[in-house]
């Protein structure tokens, strides 16, 4: 490990400079479908689809557009219920 010296003559004579502020925005988590966040979420989730569909195809060897339809299949949304999983299996 490299070995490096302090000089406090050297500390002092070069202050630290101050630091620029940081200023955060907030934004909803829900918003509207002409907001870019939208655009790059849906951007991220197409993303994400097509490099699992291209994960399905190659570890089971079947063909792309297989994979995309398991993949559509796997990741469409559930359907609504009135009970819960955890109900479901108490009775």
């Amino acid at each position: 490990m490299p070995q490096f010296s302090y000089s406090a003559a050297s500390a002092a004579s070069n202050p630290p400079k101050a630091q620029p502020s940081v200023a955060l925005q907030v934004t909803p988590v829900y918003s509207s479908s002409s907001d870019p966040l939208s655009e790059s979420t849906a951007q991220i989730i197409s993303a994400y689809r097509n490099r699992y569909a291209s994960y399905l195809a190659a570890s089971f060897n079947i063909s792309l557009e297989a994979a995309q339809l398991e993949t559509d299949f796997q990741l469409a949304p559930r359907r609504a219920s009135q009970f819960s999983e955890a109900d479901a299996y108490r009775s």
